[in-house]
């Protein structure tokens, strides 16, 4: 809203995940919470007990399948599952910011974006591909 009250242009992208809860892959998180957040010993241990072990059943008429083990998903509706996403996203804000781009993370949807100068042709070249950059990495991981 403030590089348009100063008479700029913003480009949006609206990335949407389905099911993100459903994605989180548990190696890669544990991971993260230990290469980027320097998480170890009792506090890594606890986040996988949270985690891991984990089983499923999904129940039709009388048929009772066997149970799957998760090795992906974040419990929705819990107090930690919020923070867990945030933390599992994080390379994605990490990547924004490298190329200028400012984002807001949230767990179903994700927005990028830039402002344009549109009285600068540099500035809103630069601002541009920038943001083209950052998607073709998003695409890519």
């Amino acid at each position: 809203m403030m590089s348009i009250d100063q008479g700029n242009s913003v480009l949006v992208v609206l990335l949407d995940l389905s099911a993100p809860f459903d994605r989180v892959d548990h190696n890669v998180l544990f991971s993260r919470l230990k290469d980027m957040f320097g998480l170890s010993g009792k506090v890594l241990e606890w986040f996988r007990s949270y985690l891991e072990q984990r089983f499923q059943r999904v129940c039709v008429y009388t048929i009772f399948p066997d149970v799957q083990l998760l090795l992906f998903c974040v419990r929705q509706g819990s107090v930690l599952g919020p923070l867990v996403f945030t933390m599992y996203t994080r390379p994605l804000g990490i990547i924004g910011q490298r190329f200028g781009v400012k984002y807001h993370l949230y767990p179903v949807y994700t927005h990028l974006y830039t402002s344009l100068d549109s009285n600068n042709v540099l500035n809103f070249s630069s601002s541009l591909k920038n943001l083209e950059h950052c998607m073709q990495i998003f695409g890519s991981g």
